[in-house]
């Protein structure tokens, strides 16, 4: 019995098996758990290669949202303020009816003659169709509009109108109109003589002389103003002109809105040739308006 006991316990082939099959085991187990390690370790390098080029993907896509975004804002911004010639003519000018018909303002350029000997249906010596040229730029008929223009443009509906069997429209002028009459009046004083003949009198020279002086100067006040509140910023230049030396050029570029057309809306909106007459409804002011 101890024998076999002691044969049994020595297995001298089984212990180098068992030993060669546990080697062999841990052999396959570290050769396993290396293969693991670089599978691990590629792992992540792999993950954060994507995730960086991921990320820049959805960067660079961002970034040509918000460049659309921004472009399409530029756009719209510039599309938003960029108005038409009679756009920016009513939005750069005081309120006026004639703003609310496009036709009515339109531009042209025009080359302004300046030189002293050019000649002009508008200058030189009076004669019938000088005087009557004139006229035709002052446009003696008024214009007739509804009680709102007045709220616009801050005046009182207790102005001048025509009764309700005639229209019931204020009587109005056009500011253009009353400067070409201010300057046809100032040329006109400046001959007297021609102008202070019977066949020749204009009506602002039948009224006392110190009358028809407070009217010039009226007119010359009012040009002033005009002038300067226009403010034309045209440049002149300057030759050297023999015998005078240094001399100016007058003939210069502008651009301007087409007076005919204006006339045309006048036309249109013309009143009676009759003057409305006062009725029980008028408020009389005490003096001028100021």
């Amino acid at each position: 019995m101890p024998s076999e006991t002691k044969e049994a316990a020595y297995d001298p082939l089984a212990s180098d098996e068992k030993r060669f099959s546990q080697s062999s085991d841990g052999v396959e187990d570290q050769e396993d758990g290396i293969g693991l390690l670089r599978r691990a370790r590629k792992t992540p390098f792999r993950s954060s290669f994507w995730a960086r080029a991921g990320g820049k993907a959805v960067a660079a896509v961002n970034s040509i949202l918000l460049l659309s975004i921004l472009v399409i804002l530029f756009v719209s911004h510039r599309y938003e303020y960029q108005c038409s010639e009679f756009e920016c003519a009513a939005k750069t000018s005081y309120y006026s009816p004639v703003f609310e018909d496009p036709r009515a303002i339109e531009y042209e350029y025009v080359r302004f003659q300046g030189a002293l000997e050019h000649q002009s249906v508008y200058k030189g010596t009076p004669n019938k169709e000088l005087d009557e040229a004139w006229v035709a730029l002052t446009h003696m008929n008024n214009s007739g509009v509804d009680g709102k223009v007045l709220d616009r443009i801050q005046k009182s509906r207790i102005a001048v109108k025509y009764p309700k069997e005639q229209g019931g429209l204020y009587d109005v002028g056009i500011e253009v109109f009353h400067h070409m009459h201010c300057l046809n009046l100032i040329r006109q004083y400046t001959y007297k003589d021609y102008y202070h003949r019977p066949e020749n009198k204009p009506k602002s020279f039948t009224d006392p002389e110190p009358i028809l002086r407070a009217h010039i100067d009226h007119c010359i006040e009012m040009l002033r103003q005009s002038l300067m509140c226009q403010g034309d910023v045209g440049i002149i230049t300057y030759n050297w002109v023999h015998p005078w030396g240094m001399y100016p050029d007058f003939s210069t570029e502008h651009k301007c809105r087409k007076f005919d057309r204006i006339v045309e809306w006048a036309d249109k909106h013309a009143l009676p040739d009759d003057d409305p007459e006062p009725d029980s409804e008028t408020v009389w002011l005490s003096g001028p308006p100021q």
